[in-house]
């Protein structure tokens, strides 16, 4: 065996690893982002195929390897929406259940979130999901911190605006949409 079979081998291992211990964070981003499970695993897929061709250079640092991998994707979902525009998708329920939260609310938040422009969606879902601060999703997605700022303040408070105003038809917290 080659020195490079043995090192190519070794990064194989180290890579898979990774995948088997970050998998579930990365799967459970995308979801929130994409609004289905399948678009998630198909953004989470991409992302790690960028990602494996250039673990030789990231591989060590597990904080480093995840956060270069979470940045990995949230650019491929950015992008993949500017090439191909947004869909319009129906509030619907998610393919698997919420074990720990208020079903109702759930798909409610979810619903809403679909519904913003995807930078705004982005920098929420690293705000409240990821637990980042602005600085670290400026960093994460390349912006200045006062456009994260501004684009948390505008998507939380269409959030709200849709939540404040059940009258309106299409308003995803009608209970008749929401069934349990």
């Amino acid at each position: 065996m080659t020195r490079e079979t043995r090192v190519s081998r070794a990064h194989d291992e180290a890579f898979m690893e990774f995948v088997r211990e970050r998998s579930l964070a990365l799967r459970r981003t995308a979801y929130l982002l994409c609004g289905s499970w399948a678009d998630g695993d198909d953004l989470v897929q991409e992302s790690l195929s960028k990602v494996y061709v250039a673990w030789p250079r990231i591989e060590g640092a597990e904080r480093a390897a995840f956060s270069y991998t979470r940045t990995t994707m949230l650019r491929t979902y950015l992008n993949t929406k500017r090439k191909f525009g947004r869909e319009v998708t129906l509030s619907v329920v998610p393919e698997q259940p919420v074990d720990d939260h208020d079903t109702a609310l759930a798909v409610t938040l979810s619903a809403l979130l679909r519904e913003l422009p995807d930078k705004q969606r982005a920098v929420l879902v690293l705000r409240f999901y990821q637990d980042l601060s602005v600085p670290q999703i400026a960093v994460e997605l390349g912006i200045p911190e006062g456009t994260v700022k501004s684009t948390l303040s505008r998507g939380l408070a269409a959030m709200r605006g849709r939540l404040d105003d059940p009258s309106d038809p299409t308003n995803p917290t009608d209970p008749q949409e929401v069934t349990p």
